[in-house]
């Protein structure tokens, strides 16, 4: 029986050890290749071509999401898995946005990561049950707010989107204007424009955000 092959990507040693005990449990999966940051999980991930992948959502490098829209524009039939510590349903969303087909908790049992790996096999979607009535309430919510779930995010322009990652990263106003070559009140008019897009009304909601698209990595 040919076996399914699985590519983990997580920065935490101790976590991947634990992913792979699990697996072994399994004698019709096979652990071909892991990484300990995004980049790398990219460049192992095109040569080995695994049937499917673990990816943890805040890797250093590249976060999850990041690399997963990465690996589906890539090949479209990608079968990804989000490892998260992260219960918010904004976090589930965006990862299924990028095209992965499951999401699960670093604090579950094993036994949810393996039948996460039975789902997305067969092309079919998981995620943890602790998440799952937040995941429903959370969709219901995007779309009585944006009329149909279109993502606020999509309606930032380029220059705008610079500014964010800018903004994410730390850098102050006067640092945005003299690294983008404009004046500091068209940076703050600027800002001003992607809170009222992404409906917020502070800076750590627009970090919050930033880091959920992979725009910046979290500490």
């Amino acid at each position: 029986m040919k076996k399914t092959t699985v590519f983990i990507a997580d920065d935490h040693p101790i976590l991947r050890e634990g992913i792979k005990a699990a697996f072994s449990q399994r004698s019709d999966y096979a652990i071909v290749g892991e990484a300990d940051n995004g980049v790398e999980a990219l460049k192992s991930i095109t040569s080995l071509k695994p049937d499917i992948i673990i990816l943890d959502i805040t890797m250093p490098g590249l976060n999850g999401i990041a690399a997963t829209k990465r690996i589906i524009e890539e090949d479209p039939e990608a079968k990804v898995i989000i490892l998260s510590v992260h219960m918010d349903p904004a976090y589930t969303i965006d990862a299924f946005r990028a095209g992965a087909l499951a999401y699960v908790l670093k604090e579950s049992a094993p036994d949810d990561l393996l039948k996460a790996a039975d789902k997305v096999k067969a092309g079919l979607k998981f995620a943890s049950p602790a998440v799952a009535d937040g995941l429903l309430n959370g969709v219901v919510d995007i779309i009585k707010r944006d009329k149909g779930g279109h993502d606020p995010y999509d309606s930032l322009s380029q220059r705008e989107r610079e500014i964010l990652k800018l903004i994410a990263d730390g850098a102050t106003s006067k640092e945005v204007a003299e690294k983008l070559f404009i004046s500091v009140s068209t940076v703050k008019s600027h800002r001003n424009n992607i809170m009222k897009k992404l409906n917020v009304n502070e800076m750590a909601s627009l970090v919050k955000i930033a880091i959920r698209k992979g725009i910046v990595a979290a500490e």
